[in-house]
């Protein structure tokens, strides 16, 4: 009888530890495992206008850029194919935005570095006037593949950590985030070594490494009055192999599109002011003016495409070549 009355016990015991294991964890999923995937969540919100990386996306045929009358490319370069003349519109429909690729890094118990790739497929659209009949439009398509990637740091909320400008999933809140950087694949010949934004106050932030550039939010985010005037400057170099000079002298188109966020898109082109002597890189310069609605998050983006990719028809010769630097920044009332 003493043996039977141990065994009871400690199975009595035991179906106390397991009861008191179910209560504890009734949701199923560990701490760790649901902190997990509520980062993940946080990553993977298209809401999250921080995290932005498709505002190339012209969406539709209609909304792409025009304000083009002809084009005129030097001679003496070697020509696969006749040049596309008379260009009045060109610009990008994305057909595929893949699922965001992430590698999470821990720095501490507390914060992780997120790296976020996006692969972006489409076509490059080019309409132009074929002036020998009868200004007949003519429609020219090139595959493309734009792969954009970005970092971002989240931290652990603390418990009353309610602010809604950091924004995030559960737990985690967006601390901070690098520029984007963008770029064609598999060719990209375009490099821009920097972007210099002034605004008008004749201050000035220079970005050099997109990617190694990390903005606290909000703090650090760039932050415009609306109806304020912006001052770009951007130099770069282009190392094709079969340059396309248009009557600028420049082998690139250079776009600055802005106010971009979920729900808005504008676009104007840069002008090209010449070459720096110093190191042959070409630099461009370009302005828009602050007329968004205060509040919001939006994005800047510098685009730059090979005159290639746009004034000529051989896509294996000329296929889609560009590169992209792209920032958040914030407008408040004036």
């Amino acid at each position: 009888m003493k043996k039977i009355g141990i065994f009871w016990i400690i199975s009595l015991l035991a179906m106390l530890v397991i009861v008191g294991c179910e209560k504890d964890s009734s949701s199923g999923i560990s701490d760790d495992v649901q902190s997990e995937m509520e980062l993940q969540e946080s990553v993977a919100d298209e809401a999250n206008e921080y995290l932005l990386d498709w505002g190339i996306d012209d969406g539709a045929e209609n909304n792409m850029f025009d304000g083009y009358s002809s084009f005129s490319p030097s001679i003496g370069f070697p020509k696969i194919m006749d040049p596309i003349s008379n260009v009045v519109r060109f610009g990008r429909k994305i057909n595929n935005r893949f699922r965001r690729q992430v590698i999470f890094t821990r720095i501490n118990e507390d914060s992780v570095l997120v790296s976020v790739t996006r692969q972006l497929n489409g076509r490059f659209v080019i309409f132009s006037l074929d002036t020998s009949v009868q200004d007949t439009p003519m429609i020219y398509r090139k595959p493309l593949t734009h792969v954009v990637k970005r970092k971002a740091i989240f931290v652990k909320r603390h418990p009353n950590d309610h602010n809604t400008d950091n924004p995030g999933r559960g737990r985690w809140r967006l601390q901070s985030v690098t520029l984007g950087a963008g770029a064609s694949s598999p060719v990209r010949t375009i490099q821009i070594h920097e972007v210099v934004v002034y605004n008008s106050s004749g201050d000035s932030i220079v970005f050099t490494n997109p990617l190694e550039t990390f903005l606290t939010v909000p703090g650090d985010i760039p932050t415009f009055n609306q109806g304020e005037m912006v001052m770009i400057r951007v130099k770069l170099e282009n190392d094709t192999p079969n340059p396309v000079i248009g009557q600028d002298g420049a082998t690139e188109t250079l776009l600055l599109h802005y106010g971009r966020n979920l729900h808005h898109h504008a676009r104007k082109r840069f002008t090209f002011v010449g070459t720096d002597p110093a190191n042959g890189y070409n630099i461009y310069e370009g302005n828009w003016q602050v007329g968004q609605q205060p509040f919001r998050v939006r994005h800047a983006i510098v685009d730059a495409i090979d005159n290639g990719t746009i004034y000529e028809s051989d896509p294996n010769v000329y296929p889609y070549n560009s590169t992209t630097w792209s920032s958040p920044y914030r407008v408040t009332p004036n």
